[in-house]
């Protein structure tokens, strides 16, 4: 079998580079099938993927969309967002990832940029959590999303401010790397491939900074 990344050759904010995917997640998924030939395949220019039998495509990065409908619906969800009655902005320094399994929606723990780092967890009271979730079913429900992880991208003052819903895990899912099991890198392939996602474990902290 052969995997191929798709990743930015100049990668916007939230893509990893070339250099993280091949010294960050082509060890992990080298991990999940030994056996496997991994191409990383850095673009310069938005592509159309051909699927081929015996190849999975893993793209992060929106100039290899799997499903091209679907990205051109995550850029426009900002208008319909807004017409949900919820705030809108730029700028947010939290993601919830989603992850989209053939059973439904897998929710984990809020991830934040913290003095430029992304750290997980974030610790959330149960109605900001709540807001979140519905907030992620509808948007996937809207865009009929495929399996796989998405990471929707948010600020919050008191309520959720919405940015953006990423199809891919962003730079944000190298923070759970030797933090959760599995790592949102890792759970992404085992979506794609169709290899059942159950849960998400993260080890107790006795210290966890909070959403505000």
């Amino acid at each position: 079998m052969k995997i191929r990344i798709w990743c930015a050759a100049q990668p916007r904010e939230a893509e990893l580079s070339a250099d993280q995917v091949v010294t960050q997640v082509v060890p992990l998924l080298q991990q999940c099938q030994d056996s496997a030939e991994i191409a990383v395949c850095p673009l310069e220019a938005p592509i159309a993927i051909a699927p081929q039998p015996q190849i999975l495509d893993y793209s992060l990065t929106h100039w290899a969309p799997l499903a091209p409908d679907l990205w051109q619906q995550c850029q426009s969800l900002t208008a319909l967002v807004s017409q949900w009655g919820i705030r809108t902005g730029t700028g947010g320094l939290y993601q919830l990832p989603l992850a989209q399994t053939a059973k439904g929606t897998l929710f984990g723990e809020i991830m934040g940029c913290l003095e430029g780092t992304w750290q997980l967890p974030i610790h959330a009271s149960d109605r900001q959590r709540q807001t979140l979730y519905a907030l992620g079913r509808r948007l996937l429900d809207h865009v009929q999303a495929p399996v796989g992880c998405y990471f929707l991208q948010f600020g919050w003052q008191g309520e959720v401010i919405f940015e953006r819903l990423w199809p891919f895990p962003t730079v944000a899912a190298l923070a759970s790397i030797g933090v959760q099991t599995p790592d949102w890198l890792t759970a992404h392939y085992q979506c794609l491939r169709g290899i059942p996602l159950r849960d998400v474990r993260i080890p107790a902290r006795d210290t966890v900074p909070r959403l505000e």
